[in-house]
């Protein structure tokens, strides 16, 4: 692992796109396995900085890739996670990094005759960056937010991004595409088994008193289809509010809220009210509890 860690902040000074050494299959899992855990290490350190701009300067509001995976069971969100979006985003931002792959560079070579080439070896440390910063923006595209502050601290939001870039580089660099696409599979696999085993869902409001039950659930990831929001009425009063996997504007907007914030939360969540008594407004204790967790 020390070797490792010691030889890949090495190549970090000056990437080359040529190793010298030759590696036994066993000796690349090995590379992989420490390669892996170093990136881990990396991004959970970097992660402290998103996570303080999420906690103490804004929400990071991860509509969009929630969207990409909601509705889906965990076998296909693991397949699309793992397999299905390693596999193009490795093609697209890392395959071109050797060489005699890339056939853009090899059309310019046979046009400026062998300049292409010069050029290309020259500026490797350039285009090795490149491709990690822009796999890294790209990932901006995870967030929904458009506020100016977002996009003054984007670099250190999109931080693990760019260490998981530069980890992969050097992984397909080292050892070859394959073993790149595998690395990007298996971190994705890790992660994405945490979050749905683990941290899936977390509980905002858990009341239960003579009045009233309360229950609402925050979903990171939608799994399966949506159990439909169900609204019983009877005397003109909500006797109860029932729905799984369901969208905080959806609710809001159920609840004839005016809160032009609330009404664009696309977060998922359970909600479960009974009301049990005519003694409060049930739209209002729903409302005051989504606005508390979602403003």
């Amino acid at each position: 692992m020390k070797k490792i860690a010691f030889d890949f902040f090495n190549f970090l000074k000056n990437p080359q796109e040529k190793f010298n050494e030759t590696l036994s299959l066993k000796q690349k899992w090995h590379f992989l396995f420490y390669i892996l855990v170093l990136d881990f290490i990396l991004v959970i350190i970097a992660s402290t900085i998103t996570s303080f701009i999420d906690s103490f300067l804004f929400e990071l509001e991860s509509d969009p890739i929630e969207e990409l995976f909601s509705n889906k069971g965990a076998f296909s969100i693991l397949i699309i996670a793992a397999v299905v979006i390693p596999f193009i985003e490795e093609l697209l931002f890392r395959f071109f990094l050797k060489y005699e792959r890339n056939l853009l560079f090899h059309f310019f070579d046979f046009l400026t005759k062998n300049k292409a080439k010069t050029f290309w070896d020259t500026y490797f440390r350039t285009f090795f960056y490149l491709s990690a910063i822009l796999f890294a923006l790209m990932h901006l595209t995870n967030f929904g937010n458009t506020n100016t502050l977002y996009y003054i601290l984007a670099p250190l939001i999109i931080l693990p991004q760019f260490i998981g870039g530069i980890t992969l580089g050097y992984t397909r660099l080292k050892l070859g595409f394959f073993w790149g696409v595998l690395q990007h599979g298996l971190y994705n696999f890790i992660l994405f088994t945490m979050l749905l085993l683990f941290l899936n869902s977390s509980s905002l409001t858990n009341i239960n008193n003579e009045e009233y039950t309360l229950e609402i659930t925050k979903l990171e990831l939608g799994l399966n289809r949506p159990v439909k929001l169900t609204t019983y009425i009877s005397e003109d009063r909500i006797d109860s509010i029932i729905g799984n996997n369901t969208m905080a504007k959806e609710v809001a907007k159920i609840l004839n809220s005016t809160d032009t914030i609330l009404l664009k939360k696309s977060k998922r969540i359970n909600i479960r009210f009974i009301n049990k008594t005519n003694s409060k407004n049930p739209e209002t204790i729903i409302l005051d509890e989504l606005k508390k967790h979602f403003e």
